[in-house]
Order: C-alpha cells, then structure tokens, then sequence
C-alpha cells in the first residue's frame, strides 16, 4: 500500500511537470518494494518441490503476492524512466527500463523508453534488444511495431545460424588495408 501511495504521488508530480519530485517519489516506492519482491522470490524458490496441501497454498501466494509487487516495481521504474526521458536524461532513462523490465520482462512502456532513449546517445543496438525483447511477449503493440520498423533490419553480422548455414561453409573475407595514396610527383624517393 505504501508503494502504491507513492506511485500515486511520482504521478501527481508529473502532472506538474515536477520531475525530480516524482523521481523521489517512485525512488522511495521501488526501495520499500524491492525487500518484498525479493522476498516473495525466496519463498517461491524454498518451498519443497513435492506439492504437500499446505505448501502448495503458500507457494501460490507467495507467487501471487510477488508477482503483484513485480508489476509495481516495474511500473516504478518504467515511471521514473518516463521522468527521465522527460529531463533527456538518456543513459539514467536506460537503466530505469532495465530494472523495469528485469522487475517485469516485456515491459511495453519500458521497452519503448528504454529505446528511445537509448537511440538518443546513439546506442542502436541497445534499442532493438528493447524493442525485440518486448515485442517476442507483446507482437501487438503499435508503438513498438512503429520504432520497430523505423529502425530497420539489423545488419548482417551476426546471423543466427540455420540448419542449412551448418553444411555449407561460407568464404571469409580478409581484411586488408587501405591502399596508400602515391607520393607526390618527385617525392617518391628519399632525400
């Protein structure tokens, strides 16, 4: 309840465009969650694996109360990455979308911040693993769709490799240098 009280404030302030209150706001939210979340992780991981009545009830609840303050915890850090963007603070923006994402994989708000942040410093690479990682749970979402697709393939460098690819065998380029310019004219030999 008190992190849900603090969501709640962080959105009151970036409605006033008071983003450094609302970052204190979510900051104080995800640090009173995070003992939880980790907690309730704990219980689901103790528990015996033989499904006894009365630990399979705990084992449920403790997945459901987690799984309630992951949801929390990512919208708390997906809403300071929000804040962030807001202030173009980008390489911050970015790390408040990977906790969120890591709190709640295939976060859509995250994901898309995170990418478009991360595009903003020239980390294109870093925005298409948002994108993709996001877009493998949620193929739907317009937004990722569309800065999906304004990115473009990615180049061809690191193709996953198919069942043809392992029987035929591809010819590696070498590299070579650049050749050197010629000499001015009468400079060609030493003095």
């Amino acid at each position: 309840a008190e992190a849900s009280a603090c969501k709640g404030r962080g959105n009151r302030c970036m409605q006033s465009r008071d983003y450094a209150g609302a970052l204190r706001c979510y900051a104080e939210g995800a640090a009173r969650l995070s003992p939880l979340v980790d907690e309730a992780a704990l219980a689901v991981e103790c528990l015996p694996q033989t499904p006894f009545a009365g630990y399979a009830i705990d084992a449920v609840e403790a997945a459901a109360a987690g799984g309630e303050a992951r949801c929390l915890l990512a919208a708390l850090h997906a809403n300071s990455a929000q804040a962030l963007l807001r202030q173009s603070r980008w390489l911050e923006c970015v790390e408040a979308c990977n906790a969120a994402i890591r709190a709640e994989p295939g976060h859509a708000k995250a994901a898309w911040r995170g990418a478009t942040a991360a595009l903003n410093v020239g980390m294109r690479d870093v925005a298409v693993s948002f994108l993709d990682g996001a877009l493998r749970r949620h193929p739907d979402v317009s937004d990722l769709l569309e800065l999906r697709r304004k990115l473009g393939p990615l180049p061809d460098i690191l193709e996953p490799a198919s069942d043809d690819d392992i029987a035929v065998e591809r010819p590696k380029t070498e590299w070579k240098p650049p050749p050197r310019p010629a000499p001015p004219a009468g400079k060609d030999k030493a003095d």
